[in-house]
């Protein structure tokens, strides 16, 4: 997830051109069902998130795919761009602008990904318990007792976010649009990975409990990570409850204030004790 995130805000500094989304010219699609087939022409700019693209009929604009590939059977008068996937050509394919691939080899080569994944989490574990140890501890506590609330809670709260990250894109060209979706991009991070570690410490402290072992939490953290990185070979389970845990982990670090539980800013609180 997070390299996904990582590829999709990259996407967007480096290559996407903001212009063309703000005048309402993009075709967006973002995880469709299907293969995504362009069989008539295209005025303007095509994105696609996680899935690959067919490119049959000319485009005047870029074609971006993140997570997917690009089969290019007609003329893109554009660049293409493909992140985490590969760009081939069919027999009338032709490309006017420049051919952009990044990660092309980790989709290849998953367990080589799953290792660095995994190697990241390790590292971010340890800053983790050595800062903010006790304060994820307190929001796992937290996630666990008042789970349905939280799940609801962080579910309104990932839209309203995603809500204002479109606008602050749209408003890209603006010097307000930008800073504004700097923030919110920075804020979205550090809540999405102090979720994740909640959920590590979460699942390991659920197995120590289990097995009646008290483990340490660097033990509990890592047996989490383990379990984190299971659930993503489970089809379709594996993700839905993915997303449950991570919509109420989200909740509770917001309502906890990273397990803080001090007001935003200097606010009081508004809800609950």
């Amino acid at each position: 997830m997070s390299k996904r995130i990582f590829l999709i805000v990259l996407t967007i500094l480096l290559f996407y051109p903001f212009s063309s989304f703000a005048k309402g010219k993009t075709k967006l699609y973002v995880f469709p069902v299907h293969k995504i087939r362009i069989d008539k022409p295209v005025k303007g700019d095509v994105l696609v998130i996680g899935k690959d693209v067919d490119v049959t009929s000319n485009v005047e604009g870029n074609v971006s795919v993140i997570g997917g590939n690009i089969s290019v059977n007609a003329r893109v008068s554009g660049n293409c761009v493909s992140i985490g996937g590969s760009v081939v050509y069919g027999q009338n394919g032709q490309i006017k602008g420049y051919e952009v691939i990044i990660g092309e080899g980790f989709v290849k080569k998953k367990m080589l990904l799953l290792l660095l994944n995994s190697f990241f989490w390790i590292i971010t574990i340890g800053f983790g318990l050595y800062f903010y140890g006790e304060n994820i501890k307190e929001n796992a506590f937290e996630f666990a007792d008042d789970f349905m609330r939280l799940f609801f809670f962080g579910f309104y709260a990932l839209i309203t976010l995603s809500v204002l990250s479109l606008i602050s894109f749209a408003l890209i060209k603006t010097g307000i649009g930008f800073v504004l979706f700097a923030l919110i991009f920075i804020m979205v991070f550090a809540i999405y990975v102090f979720s994740i570690l909640t959920l590590f410490y979460f699942f390991g402290d659920f197995i120590s409990k289990i097995l009646k072992i008290d483990f340490p939490p660097s033990v509990k953290m890592i047996l989490g990570l383990v379990i984190y990185q299971v659930l993503k070979f489970v089809p379709m389970f594996g993700f839905l409850a993915f997303i449950i845990l991570l919509s109420a982990s989200f909740g509770a670090t917001i309502y906890s204030r990273f397990g803080t539980f001090k007001p935003w800013f200097g606010l009081h609180r508004f809800w609950g004790e």
